[in-house]
């Protein structure tokens, strides 16, 4: 049965309302403007010049040599005019290859790099939470979609604009001089452009919008089926069947919607290009054939500079619709990026605080309950626990017992729904935030391995200085991956995985785990996380692992505090911890040492009972 994905464009009062389109355009245009000035300038300018030009051909050019004043010229005043005429038009061909073939594309990528850094760094300044939020979500994907072209596009229309509007103003007026019955013919393509074709682009824009949460998933398997991660499942399973069941629903969506949209744009298109090209064109020229031939109250050289005019004011007023038309929608992107820009976490990860005091004594949760953005249960419920320098604690439980929630709660990825947490007794949320988790080491269960060196990956930022890099080759001795790393090819300063450099390594599972590990030790932090950190280990390495943690654990530095935090479902580990608690459905089920709580013959000693059993049949087997 094939799957049904609904997607339904959500409607907010927000998007209800009225949306300051064409203001948007000056929000936008001045982000470009503090980017590159000259930018803007140039491209308002080669635009004027492009449309001077235009006129000039089409009305000035055809009127001083055919219209009616022209007769008391000599062939050799023509002849002088034409010349400086090819010369100016020389110069602008020269001024038009250089700004679109040399100083275009520079700017591009300035302004591409600028405007996407600052996406970049609006997207770490808000809090994990935040990519919870589909309102959200939907806000990043859209500004970063477009937010170059889109930006380009502001700039281009706004000049396109203002050139247009003056060129066909002088071109109109000059007709109007001619005779002032070509008016009628001019209103054709204004109500063609201004009203049916400004339909058009307002439904091309509502289709493009309807069609993003159907293109996410469209992308979405775009993207899985060609990553080698996903690849052995994909044939080793039945995913691949529920890939392309999403791939074809979101294709049929997206047909859905264009079908949807197709018609009404088909038939505003099509009055408004009868009333711009046939009406306006053929009947101006009928119109002035009869002046001309029938009533000769205009001559034949004024209808050459009329016919000409019409054409020119009719394409010109065509890119004013389409500018405006464009410039309004750049406004209704750029309220997106506005939004996204604007949007306000509930954690500020820029904010100014306190800078925490060394050394760490203790860590301490009180009543801490915690639920997801948007869900009505709570993932982890009157959680009051307390964590002491010198010691090695472990948080053990089912899949789903909120441990790994936890966690990031003191890590500060999130914060409380309710109660607080303190850190030698001052709630963590008045101190700086950067600051506050660079005593944090950690290992996360879904670490990641970044396209840098080894040390890079180790140290997670750039290395200033010899000490760091010691700190690190140090931290990967103690994982137990010093000897492997150091047969690589660059040895500690070959870069990782094989996306930017073929001689990149591209390690185990296993090894990348110990790079992993390395991580939480080599900045000699004060606070120790270790979120299942042996998953991708075998036994024995494993076992050597946790021996290592073990010993690390207990290296405290007076100055600095030294208090570790162990997850893992491997619970021969949490006996080698100093205390234990115990997790069930997000509450404090029990907690003690080994010792105590295995006594006590609870959910720890039946975990631990049942695990060891299956680790010695597991041996007995083999």
């Amino acid at each position: 049965m094939k799957r049904k994905h609904r997607c339904p464009v959500r409607r907010t009062k927000k998007s209800q309302g009225k949306i300051p389109s064409f203001k948007n355009n000056f929000y936008i245009l001045n982000l470009i403007w503090k980017i590159a000035p000259g930018r803007v300038v140039l491209t308002f300018a080669v635009q004027l010049v492009s449309f001077a030009s235009w006129t000039f051909y089409s009305v000035v050019f055809m009127r001083y040599l055919f219209g009616s004043d022209s007769g008391g010229r000599t062939f050799g005043e023509a002849i002088v005019f034409v010349w400086i005429v090819a010369a100016a038009g020389i110069l602008q061909y020269l001024l038009e290859a250089w700004f679109y073939m040399r100083y275009t594309p520079l700017t591009d990528i300035r302004i591409h790099y600028a405007m996407n850094k600052m996406l970049f760094d609006k997207a770490v300044s808000v809090d994990v939470s935040s990519w919870a939020d589909p309102e959200f979500y939907d806000d990043y994907t859209r500004a970063t979609g477009e937010a170059m072209s889109r930006g380009l596009s502001v700039v281009w229309s706004m000049g396109e604009f203002v050139a247009a509007v003056l060129a066909a103003a002088f071109v109109i007026a000059t007709m109007c001089d001619i005779t002032w019955i070509s008016i009628p013919f001019l209103l054709f393509p204004v109500l063609g452009q201004m009203v049916f074709y400004k339909r058009v682009w307002e439904k091309n824009f509502q289709c493009e919008q309807a069609q993003i949460p159907y293109k996410r998933r469209y992308d979405y398997v775009n993207r899985t089926v060609y990553l080698k991660q996903y690849a052995e499942e994909m044939r080793l399973t039945h995913m691949y069947d529920i890939m392309t069941d999403t791939y074809e629903s979101a294709y049929k969506n997206i047909k859905k919607v264009i079908h949807q949209f197709s018609l009404v744009r088909m038939v505003n298109g099509v009055i408004g290009g009868i009333l711009c090209y046939p009406l306006a064109f053929q009947g101006m020229w009928l119109c002035g054939a009869i002046l001309v031939m029938v009533t000769k109250t205009l001559s034949l050289g004024d209808f050459v500079v009329l016919s000409s005019a019409i054409v020119s004011a009719n394409w010109m007023l065509d890119d004013i619709s389409q500018s405006f038309n464009k410039m309004y929608e750049n406004g209704l992107f750029a309220d997106n990026l506005k939004r996204f820009l604007n949007y306000q976490s509930k954690m500020d990860e820029t904010a100014p605080g306190a800078e925490p005091t060394l050394p760490i004594q203790t860590i301490e949760l009180k009543n801490v309950s915690f639920r997801y953005p948007g869900q009505s249960k709570y993932a982890l419920q009157n959680i009051s626990m307390t964590f002491e320098s010198g010691k090695k604690y472990a948080l053990v439980g089912l899949n789903g017992s909120g441990k790994t929630t936890l966690v990031s709660l003191i890590m500060r990825l999130y914060d409380p729904t309710e109660g607080a947490i303190y850190v030698n007794g001052i709630d963590i949320r008045t101190y700086d935030i950067q600051k506050y988790r660079s005593l944090i080491g950690t290992t996360l269960q879904d670490f990641s391995i970044f396209a840098a060196t080894v040390l890079e990956n180790v140290k997670m930022g750039a290395l200033q200085t010899e000490a760091e890099r010691a700190a690190c080759m140090e931290a990967l001795s103690q994982a137990g991956m010093l000897e492997r790393v150091q047969k690589l090819q660059n040895g500690p300063d070959t870069i990782l995985t094989r996306e930017f450099d073929e001689d990149g390594a591209v390690l185990s599972g296993g090894e990348n785990q110990k790079i992993a590990i390395a991580r939480a030790f080599a900045g000699n932090a004060p606070i120790v996380i270790l979120d299942e950190p042996s998953s991708a280990l075998d036994p024995i390495a494993e076992h050597q692992v946790y021996e290592t943690i073990a010993r690390l654990c207990s290296q405290r530095d007076p100055s600095r505090g030294k208090i570790s935090v162990i997850i893992s479902h491997r619970l021969s580990s949490a006996a080698l911890c100093d205390y234990i608690y115990v997790l069930q459905n997000g509450t404090l089920a029990e907690q003690g040492c080994h010792a105590q709580l295995y006594a006590a013959g609870g959910i720890y000693a039946e975990l631990f009972t049942r695990q060891a059993k299956n680790y010695q049949e597991e041996n007995t087997n083999a």
